[in-house]
């Protein structure tokens, strides 16, 4: 049917033309509000978790679940909207630690930094695409080496495989820049923001998960995979081979510029100039 019209649909990374390329084409919608579209359209739940008995299948609602599943690791939650009222909970302040590391007071506000004196640990709102809130992440603030305790933990657990941290606020900026910036942790989306690199998201983990893959391919970008420099070579390639199309995908992987990083730094965490260097000069293809 998609296939009749007579301007011909762009053609996406997997598979042929369908309902949701039709709509994203002719709303000029992401991905996300697309699906949210045709939801509201077919009088479903985008935020549902498609809960079904053998005997009431919905095909609809089975063809949004293998597009974009509400959950995809049996030990996450499922995608569902939070009531924003749980954000009275924190106190919505920017911090002097993630001012210090280079995230401006004007990003942390646009990004709603907060604290929580009842967890003692910054917080960070996790939004999905459409910008609904769907958990809190955590940064400790107290000795966690010596507490033995995690740095960064869920007070309002996310499903973080689920999630482009940052799309709702760069989806724009990545259209226009004609290429996304992948990192590991939501503060270097918040690092790239204030430094005035504003086409950038993140997956909050090295491990890309389908759903994530299947977002990033729908933007219909240039991608370039930003991870810590802890993650090997071969680890990188090995994410990059889970694209179908991946010509427009590339890696940094700071071979000239290697002295300057931390074994667990970001590529964002030295600096803006640092940063564009690495994008210059140390932005590889991955081989076939």
């Amino acid at each position: 049917m998609v296939n009749c019209y007579s301007h011909p649909l762009p053609k996406p990374p997997r598979g042929h033309p369908d309902i949701i390329t039709l709509v994203q084409h002719y709303k000029e919608l992401s991905f996300s509000k697309a699906m949210y579209f045709i939801c509201e359209v077919c009088g479903y739940d985008y935020y549902s978790d498609h809960s079904m008995t053998k005997e009431n299948i919905d095909p609809i609602l089975t063809f949004l679940d293998l597009i974009e599943p509400t959950t995809e690791s049996k030990d996450e939650v499922p995608l569902r909207k939070i009531d924003e009222g749980v954000l009275d909970m924190y106190i919505p302040h920017p911090n002097l630690t993630f001012l210090e590391e280079g995230i401006s007071v004007d990003t942390q506000k646009l990004f709603e930094i907060g604290y929580s004196l009842y967890d003692n640990c910054i917080t960070i709102p996790i939004r999905d695409e459409l910008g609904a809130l769907v958990g809190v992440k955590g940064r400790t603030t107290l000795d966690h080496e010596k507490l033995r305790i995690s740095k960064y933990w869920f007070p309002v657990p996310a499903p973080k495989s689920q999630i482009l941290y940052g799309l709702d606020k760069t989806y724009e900026h990545i259209k226009e820049a004609g290429k996304v910036i992948v990192f590991e942790a939501e503060k270097s989306v918040q690092k790239s923001w204030s430094y005035g690199i504003k086409h950038s998201v993140s997956i909050g983990g090295h491990e890309l998960s389908e759903t994530q893959v299947l977002k990033l391919e729908r933007l219909g970008v240039e991608i370039i995979l930003a991870f810590d420099n802890n993650i090997t070579k071969e680890e990188l390639i090995e994410e990059a081979r889970k694209f179908v199309i991946r010509d427009n995908v590339k890696c940094i992987i700071a071979h000239k510029n290697s002295n300057v990083l931390g074994e667990k730094d970001s590529p964002v965490d030295c600096g803006s100039e640092f940063f564009i260097k690495l994008l210059a000069e140390d932005t590889y293809k991955i081989p076939a």
